[in-house]
């Protein structure tokens, strides 16, 4: 029943308005149970009538008129106003009448009356107001003004009304004006659950139509940021959810098509070669030799296309460990300069360095070599004939040091650089390199999980016509510190 958001709402409204109204409810009952506070309105009542009755019995008094019409007088004050009226004897207080014949109290008298006169004190000094107990042990309020007048000498008129209790105080005091605010209440929650309901719950049901839209494919789903705070970052955090995922889907498809022709053309080629010594096309040594060979390099090709997808399901699974050991990467650089030198040379492209010392650092040398030389071969393989890449390294501060790979190739274009270290993302769409050697948009994006393992960083800048850079900072480090290749949480 309670399944919905405005439900839940209104129900959580119902019960603090019912709280409220307990907390009210309780709190006018004990102020109701102080005889002052309850006694008031009865004695104020008594003594209007007391006084109005008053006149009453003067006008007859003047106009002779007859018992009679006392009686008949003090029996329509009694039913009009709701209240007992006694006469009694002023000196022996021997009730003499009684306005209510069901429960007569003639012959009876009234005495001991307590003395509530602080309750009226404007009253006439002479005027008894009080409590007194019956002798049946009922307890009654009393007011009483003595009229001084001929033939009423010897008599006092008594106005009485049943003591209220607590209880009957309060339900005549307070329970109407709480039932009416309770039902203005409900209505006011009734009608803010609604709208309130309404403004929360129309940015979610934007949101569950949003998320069945990415169920069903269509990735193009933005909502807008209105409504209170949290619903606007929920927003703000499934647009950004909704913009990665499309471009994981679009990186995802990219990578299909990319590595299904990556596959395709080396194993057409091992399919045909092979083919041609298995029916005898190849027929001399040098044919043949030619066939293993483009067996051999198109083998080659396809197994590092699956170590580096390997590599990125490692690192994502958690499973590829750091061995970690001190590090000089002057001596790593040199060493990878040395291992480039033949292949810049056949390039006709320039390989230098600027390497400074700097404190080691710890880490795994495979693979720190392994992202320096996945760098320096895309910086070769970009870079033209008569062109230039250059190695550096120096001290970023005292905790950090920095490495840079920059070469002289075509550049990345502005809207490809915020996205090169995506998986199985290219730039170059036409996936041909400068060498001819095709790739398969893995290497940077496993360079940035290694460098992020090693708790460093890595940026690109790059300038179209220009070339590029590539920047990695990590950490100085010199104690043990075993690592997943994971990315820092």
């Amino acid at each position: 029943m309670f399944n919905t958001l405005r439900s839940r709402l209104l129900l959580s409204y119902i019960g603090v308005i019912a709280i409220a109204l307990w907390v009210v409810a309780m709190s006018l009952l004990f102020f109701a149970t102080r005889p002052g506070v309850r006694y008031l309105s009865t004695m104020q009542h008594l003594a209007a009538v007391g006084t109005s009755n008053r006149q009453e019995l003067f006008r007859l008094l003047e106009t002779g008129a007859d018992t009679t019409a006392y009686e008949r007088l003090l029996n329509e004050t009694a039913v009009t106003n709701n209240v007992r009226v006694l006469i009694a004897d002023i000196s022996s207080k021997q009730i003499l009448y009684d306005s209510d014949p069901s429960q007569s109290w003639l012959g009876g008298t009234v005495e001991g009356v307590q003395n509530l006169r602080r309750l009226l004190p404007n009253v006439d000094s002479n005027a008894i107001t009080g409590l007194f107990q019956y002798s049946d042990g009922s307890r009654w309020l009393v007011y009483s003004q003595p009229i001084s007048a001929s033939g009423l000498g010897r008599l006092q008129i008594f106005y009485v009304a049943p003591e209220p209790t607590t209880f009957s105080f309060f339900r005549q005091s307070f329970l109407r004006p709480l039932t009416v605010g309770a039902g203005i209440a409900l209505l006011l929650a009734v009608l803010l659950a609604v709208g309130i309901a309404n403004w929360v719950t129309r940015p979610l049901r934007q949101m569950a139509g949003a998320a069945e839209g990415i169920t069903r494919g269509d990735y193009d789903q933005q909502l807008s940021l209105d409504g209170p705070d949290e619903v606007q970052r929920l927003a703000g955090s499934f647009n950004s959810m909704a913009s990665q995922v499309k471009m994981s889907q679009q990186a995802q498809r990219d990578f299909v098509s990319n590595v299904s022709h990556d596959l395709k053309t080396p194993l057409t080629s091992i399919l045909g070669w092979s083919q041609s010594l298995l029916d005898g096309t190849a027929v001399t040594e040098p044919e043949r030799q030619q066939a293993a060979t483009i067996i051999h390099n198109e083998t080659e090709r396809m197994q590092r296309m699956v170590n580096q997808l390997l590599d990125l399901a490692r690192i994502e699974s958690g499973q590829l460990k750091l061995v970690g050991e001190q590090v000089d990467l002057q001596q790593m650089l040199l060493e990878l300069q040395e291992n480039l030198a033949r292949r810049a040379q056949e390039q006709s492209v320039h390989l230098t360095s600027d390497l400074q010392p700097t404190p080691p650092i710890w880490g795994d040398y495979d693979r720190l070599m392994q992202v320096f030389s996945n760098l320096a071969d895309n910086a070769l393989v970009h870079t033209p004939s008569g062109g230039r890449v250059h190695l550096s390294l120096k001290a970023h501060g005292e905790q950090a040091v920095e490495v840079t790979v920059q070469d002289t190739g075509a550049g990345i274009a502005a809207e490809d650089l915020p996205r090169i270290f995506e998986r199985f993302y290219q730039a170059d769409k036409s996936r041909a390199r400068g060498n001819g050697r095709p790739g398969s948009g893995l290497g940077l994006a496993i360079v940035r999980e290694l460098v992020e393992a090693h708790r460093g960083t890595i940026r690109a800048y790059s300038q179209p016509g220009k070339g590029s850079a590539f920047v990695v900072r990590l950490p100085v480090r010199r104690q043990p510190e075993a690592a997943a290749a994971t990315r820092p949480g």
